[in-house]
């Protein structure tokens, strides 16, 4: 990333250029406003959007110091704080497009790992003056503003504060934002595509099957897990649909897994999720005084389905929680507050790497039988990779051929080319659909 010095530069040189084209003796045009509307800034936070939040806050607050005086700024530290600087919605103060990322890093020890986030942006001038008016702060910018001007800024103060959002919904926008530079090569609508597919991921959550821990504690875990996805709009597979599957299919997935893939995935697979999490957790409880103290040590790793790749993975570490009733109640609740303040970070970090995940495409796996015909199946390979991002072989027999196939568009669409491009094979114009599960395809060449 260019530096906030080489932005600098490159802001004086284009000064320069237009005033040398001015004609006469008359005043130089003016640079574009924006671009002495930018400013750095610093962030740091437990999470990438955090952080990055923080870092438009303090871009913010460089101008403010630029716009009234770093003495009236420490001057109205307190006002500004309530009223600017603790946003909900850094958005309202910044224009997101200009944004330019520095640095990007993980700081810290491993029990206690932050972001750092460093930035160029272009504040919003005039809605940090319209606040800044609002509360009489005025050194440096027009105080008078008229009664219709204060409600407006008064409207935008209530506007920057409101949940506009739910929590996981603000926490991911922010996070992809920070992550569009990966996906530089991706077209407008495929990015349209990208964000499409994250913002409608169906999860799986469910624990560990060889904790120690009791599975009624470890239930309780997930429940509190899926009501944080349900509550901030997001579809979650039932605990009960989990356990079903894995007790009554337990041979069918043997059959076709060999246990090379764990049952978690495979139940994943089976009932569409996108993402599934895998919770795990220790936990202890003691008795003093008259009173039951409990606490928790939680652990969410977050998995691809269709390739069981890690995504990430969240550890927290809860307080000791009291309860007057039993030694239960209070481990029960120190799991519960600890999977719930953990779920933002797990959804987060799912966002991103499935983001970065799809940026060439979703991967989908095709399965070709009784594939004999190697020219054919070369033919079929040739013309398909002209309709799709990219098709790779994974292997190849005369009895079936499988591909990774990466492609911007649902599994049904994906069948529907699939069709069209086998129809223009010879030898494979009466190809068959023999079964989709999860993000796998299996077809018969029909010979």
């Amino acid at each position: 990333m260019r530096s906030f010095m080489g932005h600098f530069a490159a802001a004086l040189v284009a000064f320069a250029f237009v005033a040398g084209c001015a004609s006469g003796p008359a005043t130089p045009r003016p640079v574009d406003p924006s671009a002495s509307d930018v400013y750095p800034g610093s962030g740091r936070g437990p999470s990438l959007a955090i952080a990055m939040n923080d870092a438009k806050m303090d871009a913010v607050r460089n101008a403010v110091i630029d716009m009234i005086g770093a003495d009236a700024e420490a001057q109205h530290s307190g006002t500004l704080d309530a009223v600017l600087y603790n946003t909900r919605n850094p958005n309202a103060f910044v224009h997101n497009e200009t944004m330019q990322t520095l640095r990007r890093e993980n700081v810290g020890t491993i029990d206690q790992m932050d972001m750092m986030y460093d930035i160029t942006i272009a504040v919003n001038r005039g809605a940090i003056e319209s606040v800044l008016a609002a509360n009489n702060i005025s050194a440096g910018v027009a105080a008078a503003t008229e009664p219709s001007d204060r409600r407006s800024a008064q409207e935008l103060v209530e506007e920057a504060h409101a949940d506009v959002a739910t929590p996981a919904e603000r926490t991911a926008v922010a996070a992809l934002e920070a992550q569009v530079d990966d996906w530089d090569e991706a077209s407008a609508e495929e990015q349209r595509f990208i964000r499409r597919y994250v913002d409608t991921m169906t999860y799986l959550v469910y624990f560990n099957q060889e904790s120690p821990e009791s599975p009624f504690v470890m239930r309780s875990g997930v429940n509190q897990a899926n009501s944080y996805l349900t509550t901030n709009g997001m579809t979650a597979v039932d605990a009960g649909q989990v356990e079903s599957l894995t007790r009554d299919q337990q041979l069918v997935y043997e059959e076709e897994t060999g246990r090379e893939v764990g049952i978690l995935q495979w139940g994943a697979q089976r009932l569409g999720a996108d993402v599934y999490i895998e919770l795990d957790a220790v936990t202890s409880g003691e008795y003093v005084g008259g009173t039951h103290f409990g606490s928790a040590n939680v652990t969410l790793r977050m998995f691809e389905t269709s390739t069981g790749q890690l995504l990430g993975s969240v550890n927290r570490r809860s307080q000791r929680t009291a309860s007057r009733s039993s030694q239960e109640d209070a481990v029960l609740n120190a799991l519960q507050s600890t999977v719930y303040q953990a779920m933002p970070l797990v959804v987060e970090q799912s966002r991103i790497q499935m983001a970065n995940a799809v940026a060439r495409g979703v991967r989908y796996q095709v399965v070709i039988q009784n594939s004999s015909d190697s020219r054919m199946m070369s033919e079929f390979r040739r013309r398909l990779r002209g309709n799709v991002s990219d098709i790779i072989t994974v292997s190849q027999t005369a009895e079936q051929t499988r591909y990774d196939v990466f492609y911007f568009g649902r599994i049904d669409e994906l069948e529907d080319l699939l069709y069209d491009v086998s129809a223009t094979v010879p030898g494979m114009e009466n190809m068959y659909h023999v079964m989709t599960r999860g993000k796998a395809l299996t077809f018969n060449t029909g010979w």
